[in-house]
């Protein structure tokens, strides 16, 4: 049996959620900083420039949202098989506390 932990990098259902996140989050952000700069009628390059900030900005903050929420679902799982095992009688239990 394995110590490790697994990163939410390599979790099968963690990884490719927050990943989409991102993905998602980056192109919102960037489709709306651009909606509203051509909007306005402003030219083409700071509209563009301020396109691809607006996105990056949003990137990192799904990416941070998304990890927010996946560490906090995972530690509820964590808990939850912990006390489904003490359940069961195969965990004693002074473990894991």
């Amino acid at each position: 049996m394995s110590d490790r932990l697994t990163s939410l990098r390599d979790h099968p259902k963690a990884g490719p959620s927050i990943r989409r996140a991102k993905a998602l989050g980056g192109l919102a952000g960037f489709l709306v900083s651009a909606l509203a700069g051509f909007g306005q009628s402003a030219p083409f390059a700071p509209t563009i420039t301020r396109a691809l900030i607006g996105g990056m900005v949003v990137y990192l903050f799904s990416w941070a949202a998304a990890v927010a929420v996946w560490r906090r679902v995972l530690g509820a799982q964590a808990v939850a098989a912990i006390e489904r095992a003490r359940g069961r009688g195969t965990l004693p239990k002074g473990d894991a506390e």
